[in-house]
């Protein structure tokens, strides 16, 4: 129960990226405020190289949360945990400096905690999904 749990969560915050495609997409806006821009790329990349850099980090996102959530469940090989892991909330949290208002606050700072979560369990604690009850 809590490897599924946790694979829901992991999941779950994956799609929770898809806000950010949403947007740059314009079917959808999460935040009035934020509109398709980053504070670092749009001066100087455009707005095309802008859109392009988020869709990719958030797809990424999605993708790695959602491999997560298969590799907890034992549907992926263990091995890919902490690569996959490492990986995915980097890019998540790369998402989150370059558009720190693509998402509504809370959203924000909630996924950024779970991406330090996560990071502090594969790097600091060492820690695998390996490591749950069975």
């Amino acid at each position: 129960m809590v490897k599924l749990v946790i694979a829901l969560v992991l999941v779950a915050h994956g799609i929770g990226h898809s806000m950010g495609i949403l947007r740059v997409l314009n079917l959808a806006t999460v935040n009035p405020a934020w509109q398709g821009d980053s504070w670092l790329l749009s001066g100087v990349a455009g707005t095309a190289v802008t859109n392009a850099v988020g869709l990719i980090l958030w797809s990424a996102s999605i993708v790695g949360f959602a491999a997560l959530g298969g590799v907890v469940l034992g549907w992926l090989p263990a091995d890919w945990w902490a690569p996959l892991a490492i990986g995915a909330s980097a890019v998540s949290i790369a998402g989150i400096v370059l558009f720190p208002i693509a998402f509504p606050t809370v959203s924000t700072l909630g996924a950024l905690a779970i991406d330090v979560a996560i990071l502090a369990a594969v790097v600091w604690f060492d820690w695998t999904p390996g490591d749950l009850p069975a």
